[in-house]
């Protein structure tokens, strides 16, 4: 008998650790060793299958404890925490997600001054100065990506039904993608897939990547990416309009030299530090990563919350107008629509801990404690934060309009901004600069949704979210209905 190369023993080992734990979890043990009923062998059995139904949606199981994270509270440690040179946050993502295998070797330690200046000169400065003039043109790519979803739904209850998941992931892919690459390479079919089947892969390898031994690492990572096709797609494509390819990118202007792409290559230009395009492209797929993840996520839950409040899609309509008339500044000051969508934020927060960092070496704070040994993560738990009486009266009451007229130390507080009360962004130095261009592109899909249609959940005892480690996911299989509306 033949042997088995590395990558068949791999994908066995992942796929029996996989087997054992949801047999494990659901009494295989028990009715083998210790014998049982038929009525407990039929819960077995019935169990077996909400478990398959929840691997065809994405859900991961995890079939051990790890190691809790410290978690500090005061305002005093989260700043502490957040600037701490031995406490990294790229060293606790690298872990989680696997960036050696998912980012192409990406070197989480690779901490510069020239890296982050560009970051935040690209991001925050250029980045942020240049969405007014982007707007037309991601405004044009939600009604053409919305349009697509649609076509591929099922006609029912006099609409249109499609998968919520599976639909904001996509039209978010598209529209982030103007933002990142321009409109012509990310409507490029091969290109736009990629950009949508990296992250997703991501997420996947990463919670693989918790039910295998760490020497299993590459085979899995084959295995979940197809040996990292759509990385190569992007860094190989990225590597060319970066580099030699720029002058001759197939993208017009304005829109060319509004892009993160141009802009990375144009302030890289005279500096010695950036190795070639290469290096770019794989920096610029850190960031799309980031970029791309998030915001559908968020915008999923939100989703799930219009589907179920009418009253709130009406209150949206109101307040957005009609969409032909609407800018980047009337978007970006609508305050029933931010605070809409930062109460969504903060009831159903993607990650229950924020601020995560990776102690680098032993590490006691200031006054003595927490006490943080090398190699443990330390966080803030962004779900007591976000839920204590006194920053937010009723904490666990969904009120869409906590933001904009109610008694509290929150009120008139933006989507956007950054603190110790609403720390999903980060916190310091190191918050999400991005978080604009994720803000205007969650508008942006929202009001187009609700101007051109009503909108309701398919099933409405259907399962829509589910926890996994510290983290709320939607459940792929979850549909909802769009009933376009009269013009």
């Amino acid at each position: 008998m033949d042997s088995m190369d590395p990558e068949s023993l791999g994908s066995l080992f992942f796929w029996v650790a996989s087997v054992w734990y949801v047999c494990n979890s659901w009494g295989l043990d028990t009715y083998v060793i210790k014998g049982t009923g038929l009525a407990q062998f039929g819960k077995f059995l019935a169990s077996i299958k909400t478990v398959l139904h929840d691997f065809r949606s994405a859900k991961y199981y995890k079939p051990w404890n790890t190691a809790k994270p410290i978690v500090v509270s005061t305002k005093k440690q989260i700043a502490e925490l957040s600037e701490a040179s031995v406490l990294s946050q790229r060293a606790v993502y690298a872990d989680m997600f696997g960036f050696k295998h998912t980012l192409n070797n990406f070197d989480h330690n690779e901490v510069t001054a020239q890296k982050s200046r560009l970051f935040g000169r690209l991001i925050q400065v250029n980045g942020v100065a240049n969405l007014p003039k982007m707007f037309p043109f991601l405004a044009k790519r939600v009604n053409e990506s919305l349009d697509q979803q649609i076509k591929l739904g099922k006609a029912q209850q006099g609409g249109v039904s499609v998968p919520i998941a599976q639909t904001i992931r996509t039209v978010t892919s598209r529209v982030m993608g103007v933002i990142f690459f321009g409109e012509n390479l990310s409507s490029d079919p091969v290109f736009s897939d990629a950009l949508l089947r990296h992250p997703k892969e991501m997420v996947s390898c990463m919670a693989a990547f918790q039910i295998t031994p760490s020497f299993l690492s590459p085979f899995v990572h084959n295995m979940i990416t197809k040996r990292g096709e759509a990385q190569d797609i992007i860094l190989k494509q990225l590597a060319e309009v970066m580099g030699p390819g720029r002058d001759t990118w197939n993208e017009e202007s304005p829109v060319k030299e509004l892009t993160l792409a141009w802009n990375m290559a144009e302030l890289t230009k005279e500096s010695a530090y950036w190795q070639g395009s290469e290096h770019l492209a794989q920096s610029l797929l850190g960031i799309w990563f980031a970029a791309a993840h998030q915001p559908w996520m968020n915008l999923d839950f939100i989703m799930l919350q219009l589907s179920a409040r009418p009253d709130i899609q009406e209150g949206l309509r109101q307040e957005i107008g009609d969409l032909e008339s609407l800018n980047y500044d009337a978007l970006m000051n609508m305050p029933f629509l931010d605070s809409f969508i930062k109460e969504t934020v903060r009831l159903h927060p993607l990650d229950t801990m924020a601020v995560r960092r990776k102690a680098l070496k032993d590490y006691t704070f200031a006054g003595g404690a927490p006490y943080c040994p090398s190699g443990s993560t330390v966080c803030v738990s962004s779900y007591d934060l976000m839920h204590n009486e006194t920053d937010y009266p009723k904490p666990h009451e969904f009120q869409p309009r906590r933001f904009v007229d109610t008694a509290s130390n929150v009120r008139g507080t933006k989507f956007t901004e950054v603190s110790e009360k609403f720390p999903v962004w980060g916190y310091g130095s190191l918050a999400c600069p991005g978080r604009f261009h994720a803000s205007i592109v969650m508008k942006l899909i929202i009001s187009h949704i609700v101007m051109r249609y009503d909108l309701e959940l398919e099933d409405d005892k259907a399962r829509t979210l589910w926890s996994w480690e510290t983290f709320t996911m939607p459940y792929e299989s979850t549909r909802f209905v769009l009933k376009e509306r009269a013009q």
